[in-house]
């Protein structure tokens, strides 16, 4: 895979906004083993909650602070210079999640995760650990979503930047993989789960015209079966590595779609004519449906795996089920 000359920036980018999310996890980490078992409420209220804070903003300062550079760098690998039309003022970007909730009530749920806990009687050790595992994933989210829209708005001062293109940091979930490469609009969400730290390279529409290696095949053959095994499942990554389409192996496991009938794994997903459905035939309209649909299930991608004899028949079933093309 040849990298984009702006790699570089990306890379150094990235290294820095995660050398910050690692110094606030451990300052976090330290503020909350003072937390006074005698008086959770007081030395929360006093002492954590404010040290985590203050730490968590510091990140977010630095952070957002590192954006401008960073697409100043990726346009110069464009052969343009930075010409902002405004300056980001990375203290704006401290002291509040990306929903608009200030930190310090995001984080008193990580507080009130421990005292949920310790009231159904979970043991103190346990409810304490309860308690860090959901501040420090709030923690590392907020400031990789710091890094995410301070880059977002460093790229909208210039208007030369097309928009953002999806990096992913392995390893990653599938669903992530899936969307590697994808170029993004200012005004487009930007998906992503907790802990998530894929990334976004800002782009003019050359460079995005000119990354194609950026995408979700690409990045599957760079990884090893065991992390692809990991990404996907086995049965899935089996599929992918023997052709099937990621996307639509992906997707056949969306919220909603997966179902088991008789202990076999079985997906709503793609099924109408404008998806798998005109591959496997037999269409029909449903009451109230918008588009002819499928009568036969449509099995998941690792379930063919499971359930053909041979590679060749393994073939024939992911191209029937519309996972090959």
């Amino acid at each position: 895979m040849t990298a984009p000359a702006s790699a570089g920036a990306e890379i150094e980018f990235y290294q820095a906004y995660q050398q910050a999310t690692r110094q606030a996890v451990e300052q976090v980490q330290t503020a909350w083993a003072g937390l006074d078992e005698g008086d959770p409420v007081g030395s929360w209220t006093e002492q954590v909650r404010p040290q985590t804070v203050a730490a968590v903003e510091q990140a977010q300062a630095e952070t957002a602070s590192l954006a401008p550079v960073y697409v100043a760098a990726v346009l110069l690998a464009a052969g343009l210079v930075a010409a902002p039309v405004a300056a980001l003022v990375a203290a704006a970007f401290a002291g509040y999640a990306a929903n608009g909730l200030p930190l310090a009530a995001l984080f008193d749920l990580a507080f009130g995760a421990y005292r949920r806990a310790l009231a159904l009687g979970v043991p103190e050790s346990e409810a304490s650990a309860i308690g860090l595992s959901r501040l420090l994933t709030y923690t590392a989210t907020e400031i990789s979503d710091t890094a995410r829209l301070a880059v977002t708005a460093a790229s909208v001062a210039d208007p030369r930047i097309a928009g953002y293109e999806r990096i992913v940091h392995l390893p990653a979930c599938g669903r992530c993989i899936l969307l590697a490469g994808r170029l993004y609009r200012f005004s487009t969400g930007f998906a992503r789960h907790p802990r998530c730290d894929c990334g976004m390279r800002p782009v003019t529409r050359t460079q995005w015209e000119s990354h194609r290696d950026n995408n979700p095949r690409a990045l599957f053959a760079g990884m090893t079966h065991a992390e692809q095994d990991k990404a996907f499942g086995k049965g899935d990554a089996a599929a992918i590595r023997a052709g099937a389409d990621i996307a639509r192996v992906v997707n056949a496991r969306r919220p909603g779609a997966l179902y088991v009938a008789g202990g076999h794994e079985y997906t709503r997903d793609s099924v109408t004519v404008r998806g798998a459905g005109r591959e496997m035939g037999e269409l029909a309209r449903q009451r109230g449906d918008r588009y002819r649909s499928t009568r036969t299930a449509r099995p998941t991608a690792a379930q063919l795996v499971n359930s053909a004899r041979d590679e060749i028949e393994l073939a024939d079933l992911l191209r029937r089920f519309g996972y090959l093309r």
